[in-house]
Formats: C-alpha cells, sequence, structure tokens
C-alpha cells in the first residue's frame, strides 16, 4: 500500500504541476501580452509588475489545475488498465481517492497560507511599483495603519477613518496640507465630508492654519465648509483595491472598524470570505472531476479530458464570478456568496459519485 500511494502521489503532484505551469504560464503571457500592446509601459517594467502578482495567479489557477491534474491521474490509471490491478489486489476507490483528497486537503491549506502571507506584501509592492515607477508618481502613498487609512497625493496627505464608496461618503477625515520644502501650513479635520457635484462639504470640524511668522498656530471651528481638493471618490477607489494588501486579521478589523463608522462594508465583506473560499475550492474540484475521470476507452481520451476540465472550470468560474457580485451588491450575504457556488458543486459532485456507482 505504501508503494501504490507513493506511485499514485507522484503521478498527481506531476500532473498538477504541469496543469498549474501551463495554465499559470498562459495566464501570465496573455496578461503581459495584453499590457504590452496597450503601450503604455516599457516592456520591463510590465513583466517586474506580473511578477510580483505570480502567487496570486497561481492561487487563481490552483483550482482549475487541481482539477486538471485529478482528471489526468485518473483517467490515465483507468486508459491503462492500473484501476482494475488496484481493484484486484484489494485497493478499492475510495482508498484511491483517500489518497487524493490528502493531498489536495494539503494543498488548500498552503494556497490558504500564501492568502495570508505572501500575496498581501506582495501585492502593496506591486501597487507600488506600478505609481511610482510605472506611473512616475512618487508622491503616492496609501496604507492602513492602526485604525486610520493614509493617502498621500502631492503636497496634501488624507488620514480617513472610513470611506463609504457607494455613498461618496468619508467619516473622520483630516488633510494636512504642506509646501514645497515639506513645512506644515494648514490642517483641516472633520467628523464627516460628503462629495456632490459641488466639491467636497466638510461637517462639523476645524481649521488650523500654520503662518511662518506666526509663534502659535490659528484655529477655526465650523460647522460646514467646502473643501477645494483635485481629489474626487473615483481617486479614493484604490483604497478599496488596495484591501488586497491586509492580511485576514488585519481585513476583518478594517471591516469591523469601518461598519462602527456607519461604512457600507459588504464589499469587504466578500473580499474576506472569497479569500478563505478561493483556497478550498480546490477540494470542491477534485470531487467534481472524480465521476467524470473513470471512464472507458471507447469514451474518448486526453482530449475529452481537457474538454471536460474546460467546460467545468469555465461554468465554475462564471458562477463564481456572478455569485461574488450579487454579494458585492446586496443581493446575497457575504459568507453565502464566497461559499454558495462551491456547496452546488459540491453537492453536483457527490451526487455524480453517487450515480457512478449505481
Amino acid at each position: 500500500m505504501k508503494i501504490l500511494s507513493r506511485y499514485l502521489s507522484f503521478l498527481f503532484i506531476k500532473n498538477f504541476s504541469l496543469a498549474a505551469l501551463a495554465l499559470g504560464s498562459l495566464f501570465y503571457f496573455q496578461a503581459v501580452l495584453a499590457k504590452v500592446l496597450e503601450g503604455d509601459f516599457p516592456v520591463s517594467q510590465i513583466l517586474v509588475y506580473y511578477s510580483l502578482q505570480i502567487p496570486a495567479i497561481i492561487v487563481q489557477m490552483s483550482g482549475p489545475s487541481i482539477l486538471m491534474g485529478t482528471v489526468l491521474t485518473l483517467s490515465s490509471l483507468s486508459r491503462t488498465n492500473e484501476l482494475i490491478a488496484c481493484f484486484s489486489i484489494g485497493v478499492g476507490m475510495r482508498q484511491i481517492v483517500l489518497i487524493l483528497m490528502s493531498l489536495v486537503f494539503m494543498v488548500s491549506c498552503l494556497l490558504l497560507v500564501f492568502q495570508d502571507r505572501i500575496i498581501p506584501p506582495l501585492h502593496k509592492k506591486s501597487t507600488g511599483y506600478l505609481w511610482r515607477v510605472m506611473k512616475n508618481k512618487p508622491d503616492f502613498y496609501l496604507d492602513f495603519r492602526q485604525d486610520k487609512i493614509w493617502y498621500r497625493s502631492k503636497n496634501l496627505i488624507y488620514n480617513l477613518k472610513s470611506f463609504d464608496v457607494q455613498n461618496k461618503l468619508i467619516k473622520g477625515m483630516a488633510v494636512y496640507t504642506f509646501d514645497e520644502d515639506f513645512n506644515l501650513i494648514q490642517f483641516v479635520e472633520a467628523n464627516r465630508a460628503k462629495f456632490t457635484d459641488e466639491g467636497w462639504t466638510l461637517n462639523d470640524g476645524a481649521v488650523t492654519v500654520f503662518g511662518e511668522d506666526d509663534k502659535f498656530p490659528l484655529t477655526k471651528k465650523f460647522k460646514e465648509k467646502k473643501l477645494k481638493i483635485g481629489e474626487k471618490p473615483k481617486d479614493f477607489l484604490e483604497i478599496e483595491r488596495e484591501v488586497e494588501g491586509l492580511r485576514l486579521k488585519e481585513l476583518h478589523g478594517f471591516i469591523e472598524r469601518s461598519r462602527f463608522a456607519g461604512a457600507d462594508t459588504k464589499s469587504f465583506e466578500v473580499q474576506f470570505h472569497s479569500r478563505i473560499a478561493l483556497s478550498f475550492i480546490p477540494i470542491v474540484m477534485a470531487f467534481l472531476a472524480i465521476p467524470f475521470s473513470v471512464r472507458t476507452n471507447r469514451e474518448g481520451g486526453m482530449a475529452i479530458d481537457l474538454g471536460i476540465c474546460a467546460l467545468l472550470t469555465i461554468v465554475y468560474w462564471g458562477f463564481y464570478t456572478v455569485s461574488l457580485s450579487l454579494g458585492k451588491n446586496g443581493a446575497f450575504p457575504p459568507v453565502l456568496a464566497a461559499w454558495m457556488p462551491s456547496v452546488i458543486f459540491a453537492i453536483v459532485a457527490f451526487a455524480s459519485m453517487y450515480l457512478k456507482r449505481r
């Protein structure tokens, strides 16, 4: 049994690795080629930028790679009559599946570590490289510290407690204005900032002016004030994308603070749950592959196997994308939006295996 376990493990890991390499390379070069054709950035910068995203690509391609690896492994055993040989020595399909699923479970755990430990810091590096090197904006800065969001643009630094993208509303806003020598010349803070057609309107705050000759800064409170700045809500959308640079614990804390501040957190909650769900999609994909893998030689060869993998991947990811979109729009609860595709396809997989046994 140990020899058989090692053989099956080697065969599965080989097929999974080849599938991951093929799919990952295809995704990588397709993304690079699309950026090169746009002609906005040098090829060398595009290669560096997407190289920082390789771990994220691996995670995205893990589900289809597991699906393909499982199909290729079991179908090859079926074609060469090795499955029959296993059955003849008392090793049933359940034991073979258990060996494969143990490997898939370890892959899922590794993906969860990738999602929490490796991808977030690399996302921050890729974002910084995009803005400071590729877009040539060295003054760009965005980070999450304690209970605040720091955003820098030119001579302004914004400190935000929470940002509601849907309602174009900021709660707990502070704006620091600096001169060319980076000396603080003005500080504006407000409990609430709302964007309208006329610009930003601040409520319940104060303005502090730091003069060159004045020993003490001058502060004046206000109930309502118009703030003339170049940034619009679309400029702060980078905050929503930068959430991908937070670890799961940090993202959970950010969601709780934003919810306490009254901001709409559905999009962030969906992202939190989808990270965990994405790590365990390979398990569903593996179960989904089993009933389609054990076929007779008359039912087709390698082309049929790859076709089945492609079809299942397209259907699954289409459903998964729609489900996440419905969760972000509020049609589904975030947990349901992230896990519903996996649950449905798991039911389909187990139903298919039950019918196959009959």
